[in-house]
């Protein structure tokens, strides 16, 4: 069995406050435009940032992969890349299909594009945490599959308790991706302490929030979908909008290191 890589050597490459502070005006931003316009012009804006911010995501990480060219690192970030760009794709078919030609989007095709998403995203955090990761605690082994359970255990309550909802179809469709998604950000804390200590540990906090972040959306989205209270001017939309422009800011960090 290949030993795993050590992991590098912590250097300088600080989190600059001006740019999370920028993030969090640009999300800002982009939920008072949303408001000030009509209901149709919010899509739009909603549709627009979405789609290219999960597009630049996945330049950057296709950017990172080929800088790497062969290896655990070029597969890994090659798979993120793939990802999001899926991710960009159900987004296009949901904006066609709901506003665009009347379809009703929720359950449809795009859904499997979205899913896609977290599967790639496993893909990308196993093989680095594989690669460099040199063994795993008892506490690891507790907190790493309590995060899906207790993120499955809050949609529960959110969509049955607080709401009062029938369990039916909608209930166990939003159930896996909030399974996926979890597990997701499982791995991704997995990948923070394992590079907290080398040239990538400010990368992989980056990450780590844009996915929090995500998951924390996710779970809310979810029960807001299915009761039908989500609409495209929602506070949560800016919350993912400000979840990818971290996961940016993680990749531009990366692309420098390297």
């Amino acid at each position: 069995m290949k030993e795993p890589d050590i992991v590098p050597n912590k250097i300088t490459n600080p989190i600059n406050p001006l740019i999370i502070f920028g993030i969090l005006s640009i999300g800002l931003g982009i939920f008072v435009s949303m408001n000030l316009v009509s209901e149709e012009d919010g899509g739009i804006i909603a549709f627009s940032f979405s789609v290219l911010l999960t597009i630049v995501i996945a330049i950057f990480a296709l950017i990172v992969s080929k800088q790497n060219e062969i290896g655990i690192v070029a597969k890994s970030y090659f798979a993120l890349g793939l990802g999001f760009l899926s991710y960009a794709i159900g987004e296009i078919l949901y904006y066609f299909m709901e506003d665009l030609f009347g379809i009703e989007a929720y359950p449809s095709i795009a859904d499997v594009f979205f899913f896609a998403t977290y599967p790639l995203l496993l893909i990308h955090l196993i093989l680095n945490i594989r690669n460099f990761n040199v063994g795993y605690s008892k506490f690891h082994k507790i907190w790493v599959p309590s995060i899906p359970i207790f993120a499955l255990m809050a949609y529960v309550i959110l969509s049955i308790v607080v709401s009062d909802a029938e369990i039916n179809f909608d209930f166990y469709y939003g159930l896996i991706f909030v399974a996926a998604l979890s597990t997701t950000l499982s791995f991704s804390i997995l990948g923070a302490l394992t590079f907290r200590q080398g040239a990538l540990g400010v990368v992989w906090l980056l990450l780590v929030i844009g996915l929090m972040i995500n998951a924390t959306g996710d779970i809310w989205y979810y029960p807001l979908e299915i009761f039908g209270q989500y609409y495209d001017a929602h506070p949560l939309t800016s919350i993912w909008h400000i979840a990818n422009l971290f996961i940016i800011y993680a990749l531009y960090k990366h692309m420098k290191i390297l």
